[in-house]
């Protein structure tokens, strides 16, 4: 009795609770419902009535079809066409996409993505971005997937006043096609993964059109080989953030193709993946961070390695220079690797980081990090009976007085770092503010156990 009266008690505390949340305006209950996914702002109408058509309040609109996606009928008269026996799923969010877009009250849009991983058909994504593009989005995200032919941006979204964040994904070659010039007054963030500029379809002059962007982020893209476009242009009065990941043009471009970047308020540059000849307009005087994470091709056997990393060094020594005035600079061991190429490194004219306070050295799957003081770490340079300087990677503490040890047979799960002398004399030496270094030890991989 007294357990029924608890659950009683309990279930009238929900309800209250319930109550009070239903009791909130329109505006904030719509609001809480932008944090959700759409299918999950949908099924809030299950709870009461009051929640009933609440979801279609909501300023955000998630839409995913991923490639193990399972979209149920909305009722039993959807019946597939023949087209999509194979993959029913494609209709069924085809359906769903379209009866959201109909049903949701028409109030502008905070944020609306679509992210595909099957081919749902050019007339889907072009009502989707029509929609979008009509409904005032801020934030709007695209995985494109098409297959037979390109979707062009709509023109109202490429002269939009409200947009801010921008995100196109070419899933498959060609998914989406780019325009050659835009008119994005507020744009802030723009992000393209898998475009190939070119003097058919973009040429880099999109960017002019953007005079107040911040951030860019330019993933897997490139150049197109053979094209008349040799040259990306990258000119930004206001860029705060450039990231290039990934960089796509093959080596036989290598010094044909180049990035120049004219961005006066840079304070934050990451470049990831193989190199390409960026080049800078002028010193970068507003840099704080920059993250280089470098690798190289090793698959080709009809070119010398040693002399394509020697190639790749003087390259990345030339985008240094620009760099004189960055605070934190962080270098994967790759990068470090590629450096290490020139063996007369230190000799070199170069210019001094008069800034430079913090140096790390990145891994792939780290397993801890140590931080030592320039001090400790000059010592250790001369005191270094090789030409590499070992990091041990162990989390063990030194034994007290007095401790006896144990003997196990559990190993220690991290690598050493073995850095060239020469390289770390290099740095330590053009860094007159330096303070510190920190390092990354990656975790030993079980074919190297």
């Amino acid at each position: 009795m007294v357990a029924k009266n608890k659950k009683s008690k309990k279930s009238k505390k929900e309800e209250h609770d319930l109550d009070k949340l239903s009791c909130l305006p329109d505006s904030i209950l719509s609001y809480i419902l932008s944090f959700l996914d759409t299918k999950s702002a949908i099924r809030t109408s299950l709870l009461s009535k009051r929640y009933k058509l609440l979801w279609t309040l909501t300023p955000s609109l998630d839409f995913v079809l991923s490639e193990t996606e399972t979209v149920y009928p909305n009722s039993y008269n959807d019946v597939v066409p023949p087209e999509h026996a194979k993959d029913p799923s494609i209709f069924f969010f085809q359906l769903y996409v379209n009866r959201v877009l109909r049903l949701r009250e028409h109030s502008n849009l905070t944020s609306f993505r679509l992210s595909l991983y099957k081919d749902v058909g050019m007339e889907l994504l072009e009502k989707c971005m029509d929609y979008a593009a009509k409904h005032k989005v801020q934030d709007f995200r695209i995985r494109g997937y098409v297959k037979n032919q390109p979707v062009v941006l709509p023109e109202l979204l490429l002269t939009s006043s409200s947009l801010t964040n921008l995100h196109l994904h070419n899933a498959t070659p060609y998914s989406i096609r780019l325009p050659k010039s835009v008119l994005l007054p507020n744009l802030k963030f723009l992000h393209l993964k898998k475009f190939q500029f070119s003097g058919n379809n973009f040429n880099g002059d999109l960017f002019s059109g953007c005079p107040n962007l911040e951030s860019l982020v330019l993933s897997r893209c490139s150049i197109r080989p053979r094209d008349e476009v040799k040259v990306l242009n990258l000119n930004f009065s206001n860029l705060v953030n450039l990231v290039i990941k990934c960089w796509r043009s093959p080596w036989i471009c290598f010094n044909e193709h180049a990035i120049n970047v004219n961005a006066p308020k840079l304070a934050f540059f990451k470049y990831q993946g193989h190199l390409a000849r960026v080049n800078f307009n002028d010193s970068l005087l507003f840099l704080e961070r920059a993250c280089i994470e470098l690798c190289y091709p090793t698959a080709c056997t009809i070119v010398n390695l040693s002399e394509r990393k020697q190639e790749l060094a003087e390259c990345f020594l030339n985008m240094l220079r620009y760099m004189c005035n960055v605070e934190f600079l962080s270098l994967s061991m790759k990068t470090i690797e590629v450096l290490s190429a020139l063996p007369d490194l230190r000799e070199r004219s170069h210019t001094i980081f008069l800034n430079l306070r913090l140096i790390k050295f990145t891994a792939e799957n780290k397993y801890t990090e140590k931080t030592l003081s320039i001090k400790t770490v000059m010592q250790l340079l001369e005191n270094a009976a090789t030409d590499v300087l070992i990091s041990d990677g162990s989390k063990k503490k030194k034994p007290s007085p007095g401790y006896s040890k144990v003997k196990t047979n559990k190993k220690d799960d991290a690598k050493h770092i073995a850095v060239p002398v020469h390289v770390m004399y290099f740095l330590l030496e053009n860094s007159p503010s330096a303070e510190f270094l920190s390092v990354e030890i990656p975790k030993i991989s079980p074919s190297q156990v």
